[in-house]
């Protein structure tokens, strides 16, 4: 009795039903309208806003000949030249993937072609924005003269959403804080995401934020009989994306914190790192998705 191998579960190539043996013939023929569809539309808008009601019409019929044209066009490349899903793939990393090559595992999984390379455009493009996120970090050595924040262990983190009517905002501000807290005072890392941009004065909204949801309650407990406020420095953390640097800046106050006294930030002074325990949303592994904090506002606790 001899052991013969299993047949594989799919056939080792997919064909594509959507081939065309005359793409090349189709693809220049559309491209020729394209050209033809562009002329008018060049010449029609040259003579712009002294146009008849029928040129205009035309102009209109230009546009969708236009449209019409090129998306056959592309249907031509990305779609009708494959014979397979491997060329398909194979073209793909070729033509616009060749910096960072895409290797899915099973093609079987698509209907069709044009869906199979809009996932392996899709992974394609969050690789190089994650390659650039990468390049975008800061470095997460931790000089032995800063001690806040070497340890998420010795930090407290928390969400909170604070209510447009609270300051006047014209929108919610989603923020997080990351708080050290030592013998001698208070040291806060707060983050604004990215939806709360838009917010004016974001950075004095969350010093007073902070102040008036948890210094009260730290002040009746460890600092009662000092009479007085915590030492408290704050810090600015803003995680790295495809087009801005990783920053993590010390908040300057013009005058320092006193009960009663409206807060006023001077400048932000870099630090040139950030230590580990402030950047709460990355994995050890790699980096992680944290446009969960920005977009999915359940997860955040709400400000009374």
């Amino acid at each position: 009795m001899t052991n013969t191998s299993a047949p594989p579960a799919h056939p080792l190539t997919m064909p594509n039903p959507d081939y065309h043996a005359d793409w090349e013939q189709l693809h220049d023929d559309a491209n020729a309208r394209r050209e033809a569809a562009w002329a008018v539309k060049a010449r029609l808008l040259s003579c712009l806003p002294d146009l008849t009601d029928a040129e205009r019409t035309d102009l209109a019929g230009a546009n969708v000949e236009w449209e019409a044209a090129h998306q056959l066009c592309m249907l031509c490349l990305d779609t009708y030249q494959h014979r397979t899903f491997e060329d398909a793939m194979a073209w793909l990393n070729q033509t616009f993937c060749s910096t960072a090559p895409v290797s899915l595992p099973d093609l079987h999984a698509f209907s069709d072609v044009r869906q199979l390379i809009k996932a392996a455009y899709q992974i394609h493009s969050k690789h190089l924005e994650m390659e650039a996120i990468e390049r975008n970090m800061l470095d997460l050595s931790q000089p032995v003269n800063f001690l806040p924040f070497s340890d998420l262990a010795t930090c407290t983190a928390w969400e909170v959403i604070i209510p447009s009517h609270h300051y006047r905002t014209a929108i919610d501000v989603y923020a997080h804080y990351t708080v050290y807290e030592a013998d001698d005072g208070m040291h806060v890392a707060m983050q604004t995401a990215r939806l709360s941009m838009g917010a004016i004065n974001a950075c004095e909204i969350l010093i007073e934020e902070f102040l008036r949801q948890r210094v009260s309650q730290w002040t009746e407990r460890r600092w009662f009989f000092a009479k007085k406020l915590p030492v408290i420095t704050f810090y600015t953390y803003m995680p790295p994306c495809e087009y801005s640097k990783e920053m993590f800046d010390r908040v300057e106050l013009s005058a320092p914190l006193a009960r009663g006294k409206q807060i006023s930030v001077a400048e932000w002074p870099s630090v040139g790192y950030v230590p580990p325990a402030v950047r709460p949303n990355w994995l050890p592994g790699g980096l992680a998705d944290w446009g969960t904090f920005d977009n999915d506002a359940g997860t955040c606790t709400g400000a009374d």
